[in-house]
Parts: structure tokens; sequence; C-alpha cells
């Protein structure tokens, strides 16, 4: 039922507005923007917003090489991408007999991306940030949303949380929505992959469900005249996606966990 997983690079989704693609500031060489809380990507009128994301590595063009073609696996996946979810869910009738597994598989043209990365534009001096030793790229692709977008979401001026992250049931007319979120993991960069995977298996989960529960009665080995229960949930998703774009992203400033608010539609919707 679970396929083979196509790799899938960490992603960051920051502010939008990007301009032509001059000589860039390579990591160490350049002085990054100050980092904020929450970063929105709403399309601009220049197009498409998307991040990638690289971990510093001995050479500064490597550095940036990588972020390039993580944004450019970005738009791969705005263009489609499906995905598998499986979660098993086993309780038993004694006190440590439980058992929780999930199970996800992403697929998207990992190898078509690569097409995209001359198609990106960024601004140097403006588009480069270096967050927890993370290197995030913000660039621009030429493409537009299916429809427009008639939500933008404001943020506090404490923390920049935005509403959106205590409305879960937000509505977005023309698409599904779908908010992912991620604990803080071992490094920044893994941590907003996670709270992104998770964005797209929320949706997924929401267009396409398959949902079994199943009870047993089975006697014990104890005793002839005792039985037992058995309980299983399993939950299992699998969707394509067309358009799927985040809109907006908060890391809590305390915890460093990372929330992600996207969109999609179920393909061939």
């Amino acid at each position: 039922m679970l396929r083979r997983l196509a790799p899938l690079l960490p992603l960051f989704f920051l502010l939008t507005v990007c301009a032509s693609k001059p000589a860039v500031k390579l990591p160490g060489n350049s002085s990054p923007a100050k980092s904020e809380s929450f970063f929105v990507s709403t399309p601009t009128s220049n197009g498409l917003v998307f991040i990638g994301i690289s971990g510093r590595m001995s050479n500064p063009k490597d550095t940036l090489q990588f972020a390039l073609e993580n944004a450019a696996q970005r738009v791969a996946m705005f263009h489609r991408v499906a995905g598998e979810y499986l979660s098993e869910n086993n309780i038993g009738s004694g006190a440590f007999d439980y058992s929780y597994n999930v199970q996800t598989r992403l697929y998207f043209d990992q190898e078509g991306s690569k097409q995209f990365v001359e198609a990106l534009s960024y601004n140097s001096d403006k588009d480069a940030v270096e967050i927890d030793n993370a290197f995030i790229l913000r660039t621009t692709f030429a493409s537009s949303l299916s429809n427009p977008i008639k939500y933008r979401p404001t943020h506090r001026k404490s923390d920049g949380k935005p509403d959106w992250v205590e409305n879960s049931n937000i509505k977005i007319e023309g698409y599904e929505v779908g908010i992912g979120y991620a604990g803080r993991h071992s490094t920044m960069a893994a941590t907003c992959d996670t709270s992104f995977k998770n964005a797209i298996f929320s949706i997924i989960r929401t267009v396409q469900t398959t949902a079994r529960v199943s009870d047993m009665l089975y006697q014990a080995t104890d005793s002839l005249f005792a039985y037992k229960t058995a309980n299983e949930n399993l939950i299992y998703a699998q969707a394509s996606l067309d358009g799927f774009y985040v809109l907006d992203m908060w890391i809590d400033p305390k915890s460093k966990a990372v929330w992600t608010l996207a969109i999609a539609k179920k393909a061939g919707a």
C-alpha cells in the first residue's frame, strides 16, 4: 500500500517580494536580514514566493545552490504532489496494551524540478537570511494561483503569533486548507520540513480518508472464564494535490515549534 518515498528536502516560507537576480551575497559574506517569528508568503505582483533552505556547508557556493534546488523542488510540488498517510492505533485491555504507529509517503517530480532553478528570481540584498545555522533564500517564480486569495493573516505584535494558529477551522474560498505543526527538532531546517509535510498530509486527510475501527472479544489464556477486548483504529488517506502553496508560517519564539498554513486543490477538482 505504501510505496517508495521520494526524498523531501526542508522548506521555509518567508516574506513576499523578490526582484531581479543579481549576483548573490554568498553565506559568510553577507549581512542577513533580521529574522522574524512569522513569515508571510502570499502571492505578489511578480509571482509566487518559494523558499529554499540549506544547512551551512563548507563551500558557500554549494550552500546557495542547495537552497536554489530546494526552492525549485517546492515549485515542482506546487504543480503536483501526492501523498499517503496511514495511522494505526491498537488498544488492548491491559494497562500497557497500547501501540500507535504513523507512516507517510510523498511523491513529486524531483528530477523534473531541476528545470525550475534558472526560472527563480531573487534579490541578494533582501532575500537571504540565516536562522539557527540555516541559510534561507526567498525566491519568486513567475506563476499565479488558480483563484485569488481572499484572506490575509494577522499577527500579534508581541510574538508574531498569527490568528489562524488558534482558528484551525479557517476557510479560504476555492481551496482546501491545511495546517502543519512540528515541535522542535534537532535543527530549524528539520522542524520547518516536518511542519511543511504535515500541512500537506493535513489537506490529504481532508480530501480522501478511509477509516476502519474493529473491536475483538477474546478469551484470556490465564482463565477459562475470563475475556478481554482489543480495539484497532486504522486511518488511511491518499490523494494528489494541485497548487499546494504555503501562505504563512510562524515560529514560536519560546519553544521553536513551527506552524504552517497552506492551501491546495484535490487534483482534477
